[in-house]
């Protein structure tokens, strides 16, 4: 059967290349690959509602007219339910408008370099894809823009889209937390302006696909009209709802500094690297430098004549900017990314002191990485970790090299360790089970470990493997490790053990000591 026509030049939308795609071609541990390429936060956004109630309601649709959201996006944006229009992402919506308001004989202008997904629209519908100052029927501007970062005042925005009362401006404002004012506030005057927005980009929620569009009430009732019935998942709209009504946006302005801090060492090592305001630099380049860094395990997003860089955690950001020989400078806050390969394993795992808890953790152990989830949560940490091991033979391997390299990344976050509280303790009790823990960050390693389980296993974990694991992480973090754990029940054994470790190191690292200090007068 024959498709419809597409407008000339259609092409589909291409994706970077996949972790595993990368390791297959250069040699390198899945684990060890780092991905610039998706201008995605580099730890998700918190859910702020519970879980199993969206997930109760799997077998009814949601809510169409997604009144909470709407209002929620409405409330964050400053106008009204009515200006709202709700899709699946931010790209179901640019879907959505060239459905509505492109098609053969129409045309849509667009600058480049840009989002790819404009041209992929307009030419889907068979429209025609024109020059920025051409007339046309539609608009597209990114803004701030992807792939370059650089951004414009609204207010020359709201006056193209005056002068240009036939055409629909479209304004795609994925990035504006990072930097950039909105157009938000003109669309109830000016029928022919669109603001979209996304939850997957400062929000940290890519994987929900929420997004939404700001216009004036007769183009939203247009929209609206015309979009699938129910485009978002009933959990997603409510964890977006949520994130809307109460932003936690305290990662955007880390990132700014982190992007300022990466553009300062580019621009000083000689790159060319013009100012930004989203989540990635923009690097103009005639070297093959996509290329080079992909043959390291390091992805980023290739355009003729440069590369774009998403911003990511600062001790991950280290690593592609050494790769490029750019010396980076002192890491901000305490943090550190440890890659660690053996014969048997192969992991990568950043962790930084100053966190909110948020974790992710991939080791193929489920039991372990709900108990190192718990270690970081307890301690204030935000942890990220992938390994992968010879789990076909047993879990020893993995279970040791994890918590080696746990031990070592917070070693290195710890630097000279002046300022720290030092000490910390904690008692846990956890049903029948009890768990103690002690922690000294003097520079002497040492491990007492008493664990009692009555069996040898917990799910997929050979428990009797924790005991030497501790010390190991003990004499990897350089101080000293007490944790005694008892009780009828070995899973609550484990958890109360490392709930009462991860509250210890909240303690000890804590600022408000006066430096590592020894009445023997060595650390």
């Amino acid at each position: 059967m024959a498709a419809q026509p597409v407008g000339e030049g259609f092409a589909p939308y291409v994706w970077a290349p996949g972790v595993d795609d990368v390791a297959a071609r250069h040699g390198v541990a899945p684990e060890h690959v780092l991905k610039f390429d998706q201008n995605t936060p580099p730890l998700p956004g918190v859910p702020q509602v519970p879980l199993a109630e969206s997930m109760a309601k799997l077998s009814q649709y949601p809510d169409g007219s997604y009144r909470e959201l709407r209002a929620a996006a409405a409330g964050y944006a400053g106008l009204a339910s009515e200006n709202v229009v709700v899709g699946a992402g931010a790209d179901d919506l640019i879907l959505l408008l060239a459905q509505v308001f492109l098609g053969p004989g129409r045309r849509a202008a667009i600058a480049s370099p840009t989002y790819a997904l404009y041209r992929i629209a307009t030419t889907l519908h068979g429209a025609t894809a024109v020059g920025p100052e051409e007339e046309a029927e539609l608009a597209w501007i990114c803004n701030p823009n992807n792939p370059t970062g650089s951004w414009v005042e609204p207010e020359e925005i709201v006056e193209l889209a005056r002068r240009r009362s036939g055409t629909l401006v479209v304004v795609d404002e994925a990035y504006v937390e990072y930097g950039a004012r909105s157009c938000a506030p003109w669309v109830d005057e000016l029928e022919n302006l669109v603001v979209v927005r996304t939850l997957s980009k400062a929000f940290g929620f890519a994987a929900l696909r929420v997004g939404y569009a700001l216009a004036h009430p007769e183009t939203a009732t247009l929209l609206t009209e015309r979009r699938a019935p129910a485009p978002i998942a009933g959990p997603s709209a409510a964890i977006a709802a949520a994130a809307l009504r109460e932003p936690r946006l305290g990662d955007v302005e880390t990132t700014i500094a982190e992007r300022e801090r990466m553009r300062s060492a580019l621009v000083a090592s000689g790159f060319d690297c013009p100012p930004s305001a989203t989540n990635f630099v923009f690097v103009p380049t005639d070297e093959p430098l996509a290329d080079e860094l992909e043959r390291q395990g390091i992805v980023v997003r290739c355009f003729p004549g440069a590369i774009r860089v998403t911003v990511r955690r600062p001790s991950e950001n280290d690593v592609l900017l050494r790769a490029l020989g750019v010396e980076p400078g002192p890491t901000p806050g305490r943090e550190a990314t440890v890659l660690r390969t053996t014969t048997e394993t192969a992991l990568r795992l950043t962790v930084a002191l100053e966190g909110t808890g948020r974790t992710r953790v991939e080791t193929g152990i489920g039991f372990l990485d709900h108990l190192l989830t718990l270690f970081a949560f307890h301690a204030g940490f935000e942890l990220e970790l992938l390994a992968g091991g010879d789990l076909d033979v047993d879990e020893h391997h993995t279970v040791e090299d994890v918590h080696a390299a746990l031990g070592a990344a917070i070693a290195q976050a710890l630097g000279t360790r002046e300022g720290v509280a030092r000490y910390g303790s904690a008692v846990v009790p956890m049903d029948e089970a009890r768990a103690t823990a002690a922690v000294d960050l003097v520079r002497r390693p040492h491990a007492e470990v008493a664990l009692t389980f009555a069996s040898d296993r917990v799910g997929a974990l050979a428990v009797s493997l924790l005991r030497h694991a501790l010390e190991r992480f003990a004499i990897e973090a350089g101080c000293t490790v007490h944790v005694e754990s008892a009780g009828a029940d070995d899973h609550h054994v484990a958890e109360a053990a490392y709930k009462a470790l991860g509250q210890a190191f909240r303690q000890a690292v804590a600022p408000g000591g006066a430096g590592i200090r020894s009445t023997k007068g060595a650390a």
